[in-house]
């Protein structure tokens, strides 16, 4: 008998396997049905021994890169009578299931059809196949008619774990923190900032870095190649490199969104730090890893791949034994000596960006850290966008210079026994970028800067931008693109700097643009000295294209040039806000109530088209309407009828019923939607998919009286199919 139950436990076990191939990237997990649903003929096939056509056949799914599974269709039938070509629905039959990673490779479906003779072979209806990659309703063309595949593609939030994947960067791309100063930090100068300041200094038990900006998984791939080998770290976001992330507008409300209240939105907060802050929050035994909250925040967030709407695509890696760190805990679970946290919001300009401040502020406090372990830098350090003070535990300006000041502060107190949490909510900037470029410029007449590592083709003199790129860079309407150059900090270029850099003339595409900003570099390698000064030049976003054309030219007197290298070059987005959804309407149970009740005018449009064993059933009665829901729960209706007509039509069970019925989600919404509601309902009527009885004796005496009418119904129309 143990024997019994080790070889249960081991096929149970093994069950999903069978029905599973993951194959990341990426996200969401998902669940692929099949279903024949139903059929169309073109002609009248039935034989006359029963009134229908009755239909067989076989069919074969080849799911690329997957599965392949194959079987038999057993009868159905085709009341060609009352649908004469249209098509005809029947219970769903599950030709394949199976979970795997998006994106969904094709799969595809093959049918062949005939109609099932007792006395003669059987007539064939045709083959034929059709490929899919998306959900929907599908018709597969046959010789006499047309089979009705329906793909259901669902996310596998159990699964999630199996598809998850962080996107690298391309080295051609940067991603960059925005700051209240106009300057940005780039994720390569944070990388080497904490590197140079802790890593290589002080050392640390961990760090755990949460970027909630825009383009967020970008500011990863930089700081975990910098720190790999030094330690246990874990990096998590709320979007991959080239994703815009998503939150709660100023005006939201839970009024306003009920759905969101639902899932515990009481004020404007970004989505995936909302759900990060509330794991971070867990203490005790059900305090969990980094890895369990970034799976967790990745299947709650509502902008997720398992939310309402797919936008934002939450990210997660590590390094170490990062895997397992929790705050306040080394990742052998011994305690740490001490935590330290940097909060970082650098031009918070929305309520969401102060409310996602103070959640994880008020988590950190909740974890025990004091607010001497915590810097938070904000804004410009005073007053929030409404112009009141901010928080008290705000202790300066969301500026690069508080930022650096900030790293190397928190780097004294570090040591191979410290935690550090660092965290950023804001605005996020994506940039097309080259680092080492070595451009010598060496006369002063106008010349291309070509890029050259990022190069795609031989010969490359232009920059290009991808889609997303241009895409994003028209979402937000308050952003400022920009085109920026690095140029090395030589002895000589360190004396002559306010002198030479307005000298300095950049075009693109044709189009001169004027120097707005210089800014200091500090952290271009790991190495805490003045490496290059960046010039930043704004560009109207319409100048820029797939393919872009970049170009200096010395402005100043010829005598004056001083020769100097471009060591690097950046095309940026400008700082992208948070996009901000808008409301969704989730389609319950109450919904489908509501379509039923808006059809219920069509119907009594239509009554007097009812064959009379319908009227027979419905015309004077007080009908209790049970409706099995695809989320397995029931939706109640009671229904009272006068001559036929629906007089009456309310959700809930009614009070004395004298006829019960019951049908499924999938046949109302069958009968709505279809273009002859009444032939596709009276048809699941006679196809059973539709039952009821009466209530009390006499009731059901007369409506087991109705039954046989329709059976004779049916010979009538069979006798009729003979002898026409």
């Amino acid at each position: 008998m143990k024997r019994f139950w080790k070889v249960l436990i081991v096929i149970l076990l093994l069950a999903p396997l069978v029905q599973a191939h993951f194959d990341p990237p990426g996200q969401p997990a998902v669940q692929i049905s099949v279903y024949l649903i139903g059929m169309s003929l073109s002609e009248d096939m039935d034989d006359g021994a029963n009134g229908y056509a009755d239909i067989i056949g076989t069919y074969k799914v080849t799911h690329s890169g997957h599965s392949t599974k194959d079987g038999k269709i057993s009868m159905f039938y085709y009341d060609w009578d009352t649908l004469k070509g249209r098509n005809g629905y029947i219970k769903k039959r599950l030709l394949y299931s199976h979970k795997e990673c998006s994106p969904v490779k094709p799969i595809n479906i093959e049918v062949s059809m005939e109609e099932y003779n007792t006395i003669f072979s059987n007539t064939k209806l045709g083959s034929g196949s059709i490929t899919v990659t998306k959900p929907g309703v599908y018709e597969i063309k046959l010789d006499k008619g047309k089979a009705l595949i329906e793909v259901k593609i669902t996310p596998a939030v159990l699964y999630s774990e199996k598809c998850s994947y962080f996107y690298d960067q391309p080295p051609s791309y940067a991603s960059s923190i925005v700051t209240s100063s106009g300057g940005y930090v780039y994720d390569w100068q944070l990388a080497n900032m904490i590197r140079m300041w802790i890593a290589n200094r002080t050392g640390y038990a961990n760090m755990v870095f949460i970027f909630n900006q825009c383009f967020g998984g970008g500011m990863i791939d930089d700081l975990k190649e910098k720190l790999k080998g030094t330690g246990d770290a874990t990096f998590l976001s709320a979007s991959k490199h080239n994703e815009t992330s998503w939150g709660l507008a100023d005006g939201y409300t839970p009024a306003s969104w009920p759905e969101m209240a639902k899932r515990g939105f009481k004020k404007p907060e970004g989505y995936y730090p909302k759900e990060v802050g509330e794991e971070l929050a867990r203490r005790g035994k059900d305090a969990p890893t980094m890895n369990e909250i970034a799976k967790r925040a990745e299947q709650q967030d509502p902008r997720g791949p398992y939310g309402l709407g797919f936008k934002e695509t939450p990210q997660y890696t590590s390094i170490g034994k990062g895997d397992n760190i929790k705050i306040g805990k080394k990742a052998d679970g011994s305690d740490v000596a001490s935590k330290h946290a940097i909060l970082f919001a650098g031009d918070a300009d929305s309520k969401r960006h102060w409310n996602n401040l103070d959640r994880a502020y008020k988590v950190l406090k909740k974890q025990g850290f004091t607010d001497g372990d915590i810097i938070a830098l904000a804004g410009n350090g005073k007053t929030m966008p409404n112009g009141t003070n901010v928080p008290s535990y705000v202790d300066g300006p969301g500026t690069k210079k508080a930022l650096y000041e900030a790293i190397v502060n928190v780097s004294k107190k570090m040591n191979k026994n410290e935690q550090l949490i660092f965290w950023v909510s804001d605005h996020g900037n994506r940039e097309r970028t080259e680092t080492a470029l070595d451009k010598a410029i060496k006369d002063p007449i106008k010349q291309t800067v070509p890029p050259r590592e990022t190069a795609k083709r031989p010969g490359q003199i232009s920059w290009d931008l991808d889609g997303e790129f241009l895409k994003v860079i028209k979402l937000d309407p308050k952003n400022q693109p920009y085109v920026s150059i690095l140029i090395e900090a030589t002895p000589e270029i360190v004396e002559y700097e306010e002198k030479m850099f307005g000298n300095i003339v950049l075009y693109i595409n044709g189009e001169m643009l004027e120097l707005t900003m210089v800014e200091s570099i500090i952290a271009y390698d790991d190495k805490p000295d003045l490496d290059a000064y960046e010039l930043v030049y704004f560009v109207d976003e319409e100048v820029l294209g797939e393919e872009n054309l970049i170009e200096v030219e010395w402005a100043g007197d010829p005598e004056m040039f001083v020769e100097y290298t471009i060591l690097g070059l950046m095309i940026s987005t400008g700082g992208i806000n948070e996009l901000e959804a808008e409301p969704i309407e989730v389609l319950e149970e109450q919904a489908l109530f509501d379509l039923l009740r808006e059809y219920v005018p069509n119907y009594n449009e239509n009554v007097d088209n009812l064959p009379r064993f319908i009227k027979r059933i419905a015309g004077n009665e007080r009908i209790d309407l049970e409706i099995a829901l695809e989320n397995e729960s029931v939706l109640n209706i009671g229904i009272v009828t006068e001559g036929g007509y629906i007089t009456e039509f309310s959700k809930g069970k009614i009070s004395e019923p004298t006829i019960r019925a019951w049908t499924s989600e999938d046949v109302a919404k069958r009968i709505i939607n279809s273009e002859d509601p009444v032939s596709i309902g009276v048809n699941a009527l006679k196809m059973g998919e539709i039952r009821y009885s009466g209530v009390g004796f006499k009731q059901s005496l007369r409506i087991f009286a109705v039954k046989i009418v329709i059976k004779v119904y049916r010979v009538v129309e069979v006798i009729g199919d003979i002898f026409t």
